[in-house]
């Protein structure tokens, strides 16, 4: 009786290493499985980030015939502005862009286009009396103005919301021409045309210079100002366009 009981007891003993083995195994299994889970996942993601970047924008019928007229090639000042008054077809007027690609950075000012500006902004000064409530709307992100200006020695009290005014591009500055002695002055230069250019951080440069409505002498007034300020020898590209149109090349400056 003894001996059988020592034999079944000795059937029911489990090998300890032989146990390790077959949890390292498993272990090894399903790490397996995890890699193969994860190769999965980044081809999947991996194609549908090929599949984004090699998709393009889909165009309508209308905007594909309008394209057929524009050929790929530099068109004179003259004819580019022809070509896109010929291709704005928005139900509404058109804005004219003028869009610049420029090998240096840091560009920005004010420029006076001569047949003035396709939106009257409304200018704000900066004053003793107004910079209480201009701080607590700014605060709130409230802003019922499109430009500010301002005096030398107002600054340090328009200071504290730079964090708030420089994203939005209202910060008064000097190079843009809004931090002046005679704000009288700049305001109506605002208003009878003067304009603010920027680069992005691509390096261009865009400005609305007329509307299909104006007609071509005057588009041509604005955009032939645009090309003199910009910096000799350092344009990569011009283009004009219209609201919802085909870009047209422009032959760059001599």
């Amino acid at each position: 009786m003894g001996q059988r009981v020592q034999d079944i007891v000795s059937d029911e003993i489990i090998d300890e290493s032989t146990v390790k083995k077959e949890v390292e195994e498993a272990k090894e299994d399903l790490q397996k499985e995890i890699k193969e889970i994860e190769k999965e996942k980044n081809k999947d993601q991996t194609e549908a980030k090929k599949e984004k970047k090699s998709s393009k924008p889909r165009r309508g019928k209308k905007y594909l015939a309008l394209r057929e007229k524009i050929e790929d090639k530099l068109y004179t000042l003259d004819e580019a502005i022809d070509k896109v008054i010929e291709t704005a077809s928005s139900k509404f007027d058109s804005t004219i862009e003028f869009h610049t690609k420029l090998n240096v950075s840091g560009i920005r000012g004010m420029v006076v286009l001569p047949s003035g500006a396709t939106k009257e902004k409304k200018v704000l000064e900066v004053t003793e009396s107004n910079i209480a409530d201009i701080t607590t709307k700014a605060k709130a992100g409230k802003f019922d103005f499109d430009m500010l200006i301002t005096k030398p020695e107002m600054m340090p009290k328009i200071a504290p919301l730079a964090k708030i005014l420089g994203p939005k591009g209202l910060m008064p500055t000097p190079k843009s021409g809004t931090v002046v002695e005679d704000t009288k002055a700049a305001m109506e230069e605002i208003k009878s045309g003067k304009v603010e250019y920027k680069q992005d951080d691509q390096k261009n440069i865009h400005l609305a210079i007329g509307k299909a409505s104006w007609g071509k002498e005057k588009i041509k007034e604005n955009a032939q100002v645009v090309i003199k300020i910009l910096p000799k020898n350092k344009v990569a590209s011009i283009h004009l366009t219209s609201t919802m149109g085909p870009s047209v090349k422009v032959e760059l400056p001599k």
